[in-house]
C-alpha cells in the first residue's frame, strides 16, 4: 500500500510540473513577441511551481527548458533601461548557471550550450555595472559586489578572473577592508598576475581598444581592421608595493622584511621598492641601514639631489657626522644649484659650528687675554658668515620662507647687522 501511495505521490508531482509546460512555453512565446512583462509573469509562475517541488521530483525533460527560458527572459529584461539592474542580472545569471550544472549532472550538455555562450556576456555586464557604481555613483560597496559577481560568473565556466580580482583588491583597500585586500593581493602575487594587455587602434572608429590577447590583435592587424599595437607594462610590482604599504602602516616589520626581500629579488631595479625599504629603515630609526639603501640608490643615480640631500641629512642630523653631512649637502647643490633644502641645511651646519666657538668663549678663564677672546670670536664670526652666505642663497630662491627669514634675522643679529635685522623682521611680520 505504501508503495502505491508513493507512486501516486510521485506521479502527482510530475503531473504538477507537466502542467507548467504551457507556462514555460508561453513565457518563450511572449519573449519572442517582445512582451517582456508577460514573459516574466509566466516564467515566475513556473518558478513558483518548480520551487515547491523537491529536486528529485522535478521533471528532467522540462527543467532545462525552464532554466534556459528563465535566463533568456531576465537577460532580455536586463537589456531594457527600465530594468537594467543587478537584481535582474542576478536572476539571468543564476538561471544559466543552474542550467549548466543541471545538464552536467544529466551527463549531456545540450541546451546549456546557450549558457556557455551567454555567461561571458553576463560577466561583462557585471563589470559594466561595477564601473558605473564606482565611477559615476561613487558606490564602492556595490562596485565590489558587482565585480565579485563577474568573478563568480566566470568561475562557473572554469575561468579564473584575475583582472577583476585586482579591481576588487584595489577597491577593498580603498574602502579600508585591509584584511580582504591583503588576501587578494597575496593571491595575485602568488598567481604572478601581470595585468598585461594588448591594445590597438580600431580602423572602424580610429580609437584605441584592448584586445583579449596578442593573437587576436595580430589577426585584426593582418585583416587591416586594426593598427599600432601596444603592450602595457606588468603591474605585478604594484601588488607587492600595496602589501608593503600595509605592513608599514600596521607596523608588521617581520612581514615587511620577508616580502620586500622577495619583491626586490624579482624587481631589483624598481625605485619604488627601494624607497619603501628606505622608509622602513627610517621609521625604525635604523639610520645606518637607511644610509646603505641611499648609497645603493646613488650607485644608480649619483646626481639625484633628493637622495644626496637625504644622505646629508642623516649624516648631519642623525649620525652626527658633520663632515659627511657637508659633503652630501654640497653634492646635492652641485646636482641642483637651487635645491633649497640642502642650501638651508648647510646654513644650519655653520650655525652649529659657530656655536662650538661660543662655548669656547664661555669656557675662557677669567685670566684669558683679549687676544685669546678675539681669536676665538673671529672664528665664530667666520662660521656665521659662512652660514649667512647659504641663508642668503636660500632667501634668493624662496624669499617668503619663514624658516629662512628667521635664520637670517638670527645671523644678522649675531653679526651686529641691525638694519638687516629690522628689514627681515618687517618681512616676517608681513607673512
Amino acid at each position: 500500500m505504501k508503495k502505491v501511495l508513493f507512486a501516486v505521490f510521485a506521479g502527482s508531482a510530475l503531473f504538477v510540473q507537466a502542467q507548467d509546460g504551457p507556462k514555460i512555453s508561453s513565457a518563450k512565446i511572449a519573449l519572442n513577441a517582445g512582451d517582456l512583462m508577460e514573459a516574466k509573469r509566466y516564467i515566475d509562475e513556473a518558478k513558483a511551481s518548480v520551487d515547491a517541488l523537491a529536486p528529485e521530483a522535478r521533471n528532467p525533460k522540462l527543467m532545462p527548458k525552464y532554466l534556459l527560458y528563465r535566463g533568456d527572459v531576465y537577460y532580455a529584461m536586463f537589456n531594457e533601461p527600465s530594468s537594467k539592474n543587478i537584481e535582474t542580472l542576478n536572476e539571468a545569471t543564476a538561471a544559466y548557471a543552474d542550467l549548466l550544472a543541471y545538464e552536467k549532472v544529466l551527463g549531456k550538455i545540450k541546451l546549456a550550450k546557450a549558457s556557455e555562450e551567454k555567461l561571458p556576456l553576463l560577466a561583462q555586464a557585471y563589470v559594466g555595472l561595477a564601473e558605473d557604481f564606482n565611477f559615476n555613483q561613487n558606490d564602492k560597496a556595490s562596485s565590489i559586489a558587482a565585480y565579485e559577481k563577474a568573478i563568480a560568473t566566470r568561475a562557473v565556466l572554469g575561468q579564473l578572473d584575475t583582472t577583476n580580482m585586482s579591481y576588487v583588491a584595489y577597491l577593498t583597500m580603498e574602502t579600508g577592508d585591509k584584511a580582504k585586500a591583503e588576501q587578494l593581493f597575496k593571491k595575485l602575487v602568488e598567481l604572478e598576475y601581470k595585468g598585461i594587455q594588448w591594445t590597438g587602434i580600431l580602423a572602424e572608429d580610429g580609437k584605441r581598444y584592448p584586445f583579449p590577447d596578442k593573437a587576436t590583435l595580430d589577426m585584426y592587424i593582418q585583416m587591416e581592421k586594426a593598427s599600432e599595437p601596444q603592450r602595457t607594462e606588468s603591474i605585478l610590482v604594484d601588488f607587492y608595493i600595496r602589501l608593503l604599504f600595509m605592513y608599514i602602516e600596521d607596523k608588521r616589520a617581520d612581514d615587511f622584511d620577508a616580502l620586500v626581500k622577495v619583491a626586490r629579488s624579482k624587481f631589483p631595479t624598481n625605485d619604488d621598492l627601494l624607497k619603501l625599504e628606505l622608509q622602513a629603515y627610517l621609521d625604525r630609526e635604523d639610520f645606518n641601514g637607511a644610509i646603505s639603501k641611499l648609497e645603493e640608490a646613488l650607485a644608480k643615480e649619483p646626481t639625484n639631489p633628493l637622495y644626496l640631500y637625504n644622505a646629508g641629512f642623516l649624516y648631519h642630523q642623525k649620525l652626527k657626522n658633520t663632515p659627511k653631512g657637508i659633503e652630501y649637502y654640497e653634492r646635492a647643490i652641485a646636482a641642483d644649484e637651487k635645491y633649497v633644502d640642502a642650501i638651508y641645511m648647510l646654513g644650519l651646519v655653520y650655525i652649529d659650528e659657530s656655536n662650538v666657538y661660543v662655548e669656547k668663549i664661555n669656557a675662557l678663564p677669567r685670566a684669558a687675554t683679549q687676544k685669546q677672546y678675539d681669536e676665538i670670536n673671529k672664528k665664530k664670526d667666520d662660521e656665521l658668515k659662512k652660514a649667512l652666505s647659504y641663508f642668503e642663497r636660500s632667501y634668493a630662491i624662496q624669499p617668503k620662507d619663514s624658516a629662512t627669514l628667521e635664520a637670517l634675522r638670527e645671523v644678522y643679529y649675531k653679526l651686529s647687522r641691525y638694519e638687516d635685522v629690522k628689514r627681515i623682521a618687517a618681512e616676517l611680520a608681513e607673512l
